[in-house]
């Protein structure tokens, strides 16, 4: 019989090899960003409900939304917080948001152990390559079928980050990893609800309980992926790529191909509409009151991700292409504040995102388009007094081949911390154990 995947993943998670020191950087800048998204986050009405309806314990973990608790409790609370304004990195493996799930789990039980930043480090780079491998056996179908990938592979890899901190046995964390595959689940219809950034909560939640009870004893199906009634065969139709497997330590997916830091608090699909929006209105010299017209040419994924046309709501509003190329053209980025309930639906947004019409077009579906520029987006303007112009972006800024500098990490998460009221602390540097940052910050 051949090594099962979780015994493949175990073994990689408890005797993890040397590690490259582009990825160790990787990390780091992936750790700060989430950081900067949960702190954000705290500040978020939807968080603040949630961490005053969740019973409250006595912990060592820190709650960005003040205050601390035990470690599961905080886990689901913060790692709402990391996605609640969609302003958290995206992976293009798998087409989710693996840092969210995992970097709060790490953050509450590394308080709880007292890790120190090289195994934290350690944990979330084991996490991330985990998810993301398990996300190239899926193949991109299972998300193009519904599944909503950030929980369906991330909870594996966030079960076995914990139990990095945890110190489990490679038999346990096979146990670990068996239970978290089998609980898995979560489909795409929560996009534009307040259960999205719930469920990222939750699963991060789960994956430190998952942890645990194995270091417990418990134990868990060793072929849980592999099973005529387990993972592959439910969550993915039986579709298999078993030569990813084989590249585990090999190709370190947080390099290669990386990830995208996200400008916005928008889905990421939106952001290449948003940078050719603003470039569209410095080549026209033009204000918001002068266009007439707005036509955006899209790929298949940005227009099934993208589907809210006349948003209601901030969530809505956050998978919504007219919102985001709406907010470029008034104030050249779509802002924390224009998602408030009261600003979602102002008379100079509704105004443009009538005037906003979104297609998907074959030529920019196509395999090959798809691997170059996964969410692409042509705009075309037009002017009230007959002037147009077109500007296609491929990669949006922040994008792996179109990166954002240290620097521009750091100046994203100052202002997130600001937004929140964290503001006026020592300014990070990528590297730091984020458990103290997120302490000195919160605390």
């Amino acid at each position: 019989m051949t090594t099962s995947i979780a015994r493949r993943f175990a073994a990689f998670a408890s005797a993890c090899p040397d590690i490259p020191a582009q990825v160790i950087h990787a990390a780091d800048r992936a750790m700060l960003d989430t950081m900067g998204a949960i702190i954000a986050g705290g500040a978020h009405p939807s968080t603040q409900a949630v961490a005053g309806a969740m019973p409250q314990h006595d912990g060592l973990a820190i709650l960005a939304t003040g205050g601390q608790t035990d470690a599961e409790t905080a886990a689901a609370i913060n790692g709402m917080a990391a996605h609640v304004w969609d302003i958290d990195d995206t992976s293009y493996t798998g087409i989710m948001h693996g840092s969210a799930v995992i970097l709060p789990a790490l953050l509450a039980l590394g308080a709880e152990v007292q890790a120190d930043a090289d195994t934290l480090r350690r944990a979330f780079i084991v996490g991330s390559e985990i998810t993301y491998v398990l996300a190239d056996i899926c193949t991109h179908g299972h998300y193009f079928h519904g599944w909503w990938s950030t929980v369906t592979f991330s909870l594996t890899g966030a079960t076995a980050a914990a139990g990095v901190l945890l110190n489990l046995t490679e038999d346990q964390m096979v146990a670990a990893i068996g239970l978290a595959a089998a609980a898995s689940g979560g489909g795409k219809a929560v996009f534009g609800t307040d259960g999205k950034p719930f469920l990222v909560g939750d699963a991060a939640r789960r994956a430190i309980s998952f942890a645990r009870v194995a270091k417990a004893g418990l134990g868990g199906p060793e072929r849980v992926f592999e099973d005529d009634r387990g993972y592959l065969k439910l969550l993915n139709g039986g579709t298999a790529d078993m030569a990813a497997l084989d590249t585990l330590a090999l190709q370190w997916r947080l390099v290669d191909p990386g990830l995208l830091f996200k400008t916005n608090p928008v889905c990421s699909a939106a952001h290449a509409a948003i940078d050719a929006m603003n470039a569209l209105m410095t080549e026209l010299s033009t204000t918001p009151d002068q266009i007439a017209d707005i036509n955006a040419d899209v790929p298949e994924l940005v227009f099934i991700s993208l589907v809210y046309p006349d948003p209601q709501t901030p969530q809505q509003a956050q998978f919504s292409l007219p919102f985001a190329v709406a907010c470029a053209a008034l104030h050249g980025r779509v802002r924390f504040e224009d998602l408030l309930p009261e600003a979602v639906r102002s008379a100079d947004k509704i105004d443009l995102m009538g005037k906003t019409r979104t297609e998907s077009v074959a030529e920019l579906s196509t395999d090959e388009m798809r691997d170059l520029f996964p969410e692409s987006a042509r705009l075309t303007v037009t002017l009230k007094d007959g002037r147009q112009a077109s500007r296609f972006c491929g990669l949006s800024r922040g994008m792996p081949g179109n990166p954002q500098s240290d620097a521009d990490l750091i100046a994203k998460f100052e202002t997130a911390a600001a937004y929140a009221g964290h503001g006026g602390f020592v300014t990070p540097r990528i590297g730091d154990n984020p458990i103290a940052t997120f302490a000195q910050i919160m605390t």
